[in-house]
């Protein structure tokens, strides 16, 4: 429908509204806007014929609301209600110019702009409208510490929540939202709290519509809102773009999400009393299906493709060019988020599971998952049995060391030791200074990917981790000298005090601010360095300092590690022995169990099964990497294997380490035979065929750049 020159004018003008934000502020609130092609796209999936109201809780300068409007007049009706949220009080004015534009084309009855946090009950309750037809949104994927001031932080954006569920609730309705929002992790970055408001916007029967970053289904904070889709929901459509992706600076892939709202008679009762589940569409949209208009105008050429797109998605019929549809198991998703959240108690609260504890004892042991994404791996028929979560082995996977500051306590090494000191160069905030130090404060450190092949080589890395737990600087002696008792209890030495050149050092550092916009913030006031200081309160604590990092544990020393960024398939490297230290840069593995020595973890994550299940549990990024956290390596589900089993397994790791041409195909028949038993040699070799096919196809694949599409 044309539209009138005044909201021609003003869509026009949106882009270069974005572009003319602070960056800074565009960083610092998630200003990325999302654009009226993906805006359309998203509202023809999501526009009911009958829907007359829609919000977007999270505005930002109104794509969304102008898409709903837009589609809603092609399809001859009118919005009753248009209404927005923006914290930004700019961004809200051009909003609001905007709607007050399509207001005066009858795209919409009314529309109410309002701005500040959609976590302010008092701003949920100025909307005076219990619930919305539609509530389509792009939450703000960022940090809570961005948020100084404005009334997002941490606890205000809870408690705010929270109120709005007891006003808007009742019940054992309002006992399960309260769950959710009392259970989601402070670690969350601000689109949790925003999918859960807008959730809660969405009247029974109504459609929710998001534009979300695919690790919304691998990020260990993001549990709570695939368990609220699968409760109180249920899922239509999820929309995937692939590389080179709809936002070009996206550091990751992007998801649609439509689901409908289900009524409380519905949703009452736990998601596992229900079976079975229905299954929502997954939908693959390439680069190939857009023309210059439209990003499905290429696949659907008439006058209308965003609306012929979701007719066809409604649908049973044919394929299109650049689209892929498949089922998207709800059953699946069921069993895959049961298994991860079993243990936590905001879960157990929301399925009633106050007497099912006993389901964790070793006799309830139930078998692992098979994650759908391993499953497309394999061919055809292949049908895995006897399968085991890695905690259920004894593997954990976590990640590598952490320092707070890394320009401080990481150094390089610049000289050859002489006696008990050496010399080493300090980062370029310090301006590469020289500093000898003795050689007991450093500790060897694998920082970087790009040192992984000459560490696999045996060169033990320059880079040293400054380990300062046995110094202190003079200053400081005289809080050690009053806690000699609990040194003593503890049966720990005090540490001694730093020679003059390293206790300079280290003064310089405390007076340092490393980020040049907040010049009053130092070192020792970063959030993750301060951590390190603790002040004896009973006698019994031994004093510690910023400078002491804390006591290196298993995953900062792990037998295997691997990159969290990855350029080609995932592949895990093996520690030296005894281990240096590795950092966040990786994902770290061990074992608590002694079965599990370091070359059979070695052999058995070389393996196909595990690359392919990595491949597949990973997000792939807008460069075409594939990030590999610790919460996707948690998913891998591996064969239960005897003592004997691990046994050969290391000795198959030791051959792989040294070069054993051999080695390879062994571990992988060996690790395919016990995850698919009954299946021949023949059989398994072409299974490892199969899955070496497709570990290179997805790899191609996230790779891909528009002028391979």
């Amino acid at each position: 429908m044309p539209a009138t020159d005044a909201v021609g004018a003003i869509r026009s003008s949106a882009r270069s509204f974005e572009e003319s934000l602070p960056s800074a502020q565009r960083k610092r609130l998630g200003q990325f806007f999302t654009g009226l092609p993906l805006g359309a796209l998203l509202a023809h999936l999501a526009l009911d014929s009958g829907a007359r109201t829609v919000i977007d809780p999270m505005a930002g300068h109104g794509d969304l609301l102008d898409a709903a409007a837009l589609t809603a007049q092609a399809r001859g009706a009118r919005l009753s209600r248009l209404d927005g949220i923006e914290l930004d009080s700019e961004t809200a004015a051009f909003c609001g110019r905007r709607m007050a534009a399509l207001q005066a084309d009858e795209a919409a009855e009314s529309s109410h702009i309002l701005t500040g946090s959609a976590f302010d009950p008092a701003a949920i309750a100025a909307l005076d409208t219990p619930c919305y037809d539609l509530v389509i949104t792009n939450p703000p994927y960022v940090r809570y510490q961005s948020q100084n001031g404005n009334g997002a932080g941490v606890g205000d954006v809870r408690r705010g929540l929270s109120a709005i569920v007891d006003a808007r609730m009742i019940g054992g309705e309002r006992a399960l939202w309260q769950a959710l929002v009392d259970g989601y992790s402070g670690l969350a970055d601000l689109s949790v709290p925003a999918w859960l408001l807008s959730a809660l916007l969405t009247r029974p029967g109504g459609r929710l519509a998001l534009v979300v970053p695919a690790t919304w289904r691998s990020r260990d904070y993001a549990d709570v809102v695939r368990y609220l889709l699968l409760r109180a929901f249920r899922l239509e459509y999820i929309v995937a773009d692939t590389q080179p992706g709809w936002f070009s600076d996206a550091l990751v892939r992007t998801h649609l999400v439509i689901a409908r709202r289900l009524s409380w008679d519905e949703a009452q009762a736990p998601v596992s009393a229900r079976s079975p589940l229905p299954t929502a569409t997954w939908l693959q949209v390439a680069p190939a299906a857009a023309d210059g208009e439209s990003l499905v105008g290429g696949a659907f050429p008439g006058s209308e493709p965003e609306r012929d797109f979701a007719a066809w998605a409604g649908a049973v019929n044919g394929d299109v060019p650049g689209i892929e549809r498949r089922p998207f198991a709800l059953d699946e998703e069921w069993r895959t988020l049961e298994q991860r959240l079993e243990r936590k108690g905001w879960f157990q609260k929301a399925e009633n599971r106050g007497d099912a504890l006993p389901l964790f004892s070793a006799g309830g042991v139930r078998p692992a998952v098979m994650p759908e994404g391993l499953r497309d791996m394999l061919p055809p028929g292949a049908a895995p049995a006897h399968l085991q979560t890695l905690e259920q082995a004894g593997i954990r996977v976590s990640q590598g060391l952490r320092s707070g500051c890394n320009r401080f306590f990481y150094v390089t090494m610049a000289g050859d030791e002489e006696g008990q000191t050496v010399t080493v160069e300090a980062s370029d905030s310090f301006q590469n200074m020289q500093v000898r130090v003795p050689v007991a404060a450093l500790r060897p450190v694998l920082h970087r990917q790009a040192d992984m092949q000459a560490f696999a080589n045996g060169r033990v890395p320059a880079t040293r981790a400054l380990d300062l737990s046995d110094w202190v600087l003079p200053e400081d002696q005289r809080l050690v000298a009053k806690a000699v008792e609990a040194y003593r209890k503890r049966r720990v030495s005090t540490p001694g005090v730093m020679p003059p050149e390293l206790a300079s050092f280290v003064r310089l550092a405390a007076r340092t601010a490393p980020d040049p916009k907040e010049p009053a913030r130092f070192i020792p006031d970063l959030t993750a360095v301060r951590t390190n200081v603790r002040q004896p309160a009973n006698g019994r604590d031994v004093p510690r300092f910023w400078y002491m990092l804390p006591a290196f544990t298993a995953r900062h020393l792990p037998a295997i590690f691997t990159p969290r960024i990855n350029h080609g398939t995932p592949a895990v490297a093996l520690n030296t022995q005894p281990p240096v230290l590795i950092d966040a840069n990786f994902s770290t593995l061990w074992a608590e169990q002694r079965q599990w020595t370091a070359h059979a973890l070695y052999a058995l994550f070389h393996s196909s099964w595990c690359r392919a299940a990595m491949e597949a549990a990973g997000t792939p990024l807008g460069g075409g990497a594939l990030k590999l956290e610790a919460t996707h390596i948690r998913q891998v589900p591996i064969p239960v294997l005897s003592h004997r089993d691990c046994e050969r397994l290391a000795a198959l790791g030791q051959q792989l380490a040294t070069g054993v041409p051999s080695a390879r195909h062994q571990i992988d028949m060996f690790i395919l035979a016990a995850s698919l038993p009954g299946m021949n040699e023949n059989d398994l070799k072409k299974v490892a065929r199969h899955i070496d096919s497709r570990l290179e196809a997805a790899c191609a694949a996230r790779q891909r750049t528009v002028h391979d599409s």
